[in-house]
């Protein structure tokens, strides 16, 4: 495994505990719903804590390094959500980001919420500028939070789109769909109206086996298998450059 800086570390730590704390004041009101409920939160309560790290109209944060959710499949928001709650996805510990969203789950009590919350996220309009702290709006420069290799995509040159139209016909294409919009029979997100540097940084994370590598996770093997085909950082910056322009 590859150790984080402890300095980063400390500071993923500390921005986990700030959103502990904002999940423990909605906890509050997520206590009124049992486990075994079919009642929860709505979206729309339970979203301004999202918007606390992924903005208010769901477009991305890149000061806490949290991906866009607006426009996202609400099925697909489910199992990403399950996946924190029961620890399948979160847990390493050079997934800053997401040990913070395992944390954050906790206050997602009941199915119900979940599902109101992935409801509410795949009716937002996806597009609007990345935010950053308090409040200020910015382009696609983001500070990172924490230092470690997965902080950047490492790569030589300026991506080739032509070399990742190649690779996304011969390896995405059947999951992902020739446009980029997901296939839910196949259990393939759509990858239009994502950030490039998540989407890099999730193919790192599928190739090191810090993502995908739970044996409950039913479809991050998959992702997993096709991340280890990439030669080096420069064929993944070359795929999310081709999958930009979908």
């Amino acid at each position: 495994m590859i150790k984080t800086n402890i300095f980063g570390y400390r500071r993923g730590i500390f921005a986990g505990l700030v959103l502990f704390g904002l999940a423990m004041m909605q906890g509050a009101t997520a206590q009124m719903y049992p486990m075994d409920s079919r009642q929860g939160m709505s979206g729309e309560e339970l979203f301004p804590t999202c918007a606390f790290c992924h903005g208010t109209q769901g477009q991305g944060g890149p000061a806490l390094d949290a991906p866009a959710l607006a426009g996202m499949e609400a099925w697909y928001v489910e199992r990403q959500l399950h996946n924190f709650r029961n620890r399948i996805r979160g847990t390493h510990y050079d997934d800053v980001p997401g040990v913070q969203m395992s944390i954050v789950s906790g206050m997602v009590r009941n199915d119900a919420t979940i599902k109101n919350i992935a409801e509410y996220i795949e009716d937002m309009e996806p597009g609007a500028p990345p935010e950053l702290a308090r409040g200020e709006v910015a382009g696609t420069d983001r500070p990172f939070i924490w230092r470690s290799k997965y902080a950047a995509l490492q790569h030589p040159s300026e991506p080739d789109v032509a070399k990742g139209e190649e690779i996304y016909v011969s390896a995405c294409i059947a999951c992902h769909g020739i446009n980029g919009n997901g296939n839910v029979l196949l259990g393939s997100p759509k990858l239009v109206n994502q950030t490039d540097w998540y989407m890099e940084r999730q193919l790192q994370y599928f190739r090191d086996g810090i993502r995908g590598a739970d044996p409950s996770d039913v479809y991050g093997p998959q992702m997993a298998l096709f991340a280890k085909t990439l030669a080096d950082e420069q064929a993944i910056a070359d795929v999310v450059a081709y999958i930009m322009t979908l």
